[in-house]
């Protein structure tokens, strides 16, 4: 392949990867006052749009959420919690406290613009 084509592979890759979706919802760990690490998932219904990670005084919840009620007023009063840390994230399993992940869907779609990228290189 030469380097137009290896170009034109490479352009209609990115556009892919820029347009692609995959067509499920949002998954969140879900657990409440987990002894250790939450390892629990679900999909999350169309009403809700964030994953959701409260640190209370006593409890620490893990769930699905409307991120527009993402905010401390709200959270106190439906989950009866005083004081309060939490965090609202709109991506796949990032809810998980102290840690961040990859997702399969980046790796698949990082793979192969990696790969064209270093063909045209060689």
């Amino acid at each position: 392949m030469g380097s137009k084509g290896g170009f034109t592979l490479l352009g209609l890759l990115i556009i892919l990867s820029v347009l692609y979706d995959s067509g499920h919802s949002l998954q969140c760990y879900i657990c409440l006052n987990p002894g250790g690490e939450c390892t629990v998932t679900t999909n999350c219904t169309v009403n809700f749009d964030a994953c959701l990670y409260v640190k209370a005084e006593t409890r620490k919840y893990y769930q699905c959420w409307k991120f527009e009620n993402c905010n401390y007023e709200y959270l106190s009063k439906n989950l009866g919690e005083k004081t309060l840390q939490y965090e609202c994230c709109q991506k796949d399993l990032c809810n998980r406290s102290g840690g961040t992940s990859i997702t399969g869907t980046m790796a698949l779609l990082v793979a192969p613009l990696l790969t064209a990228f270093w063909k045209l290189l060689i």
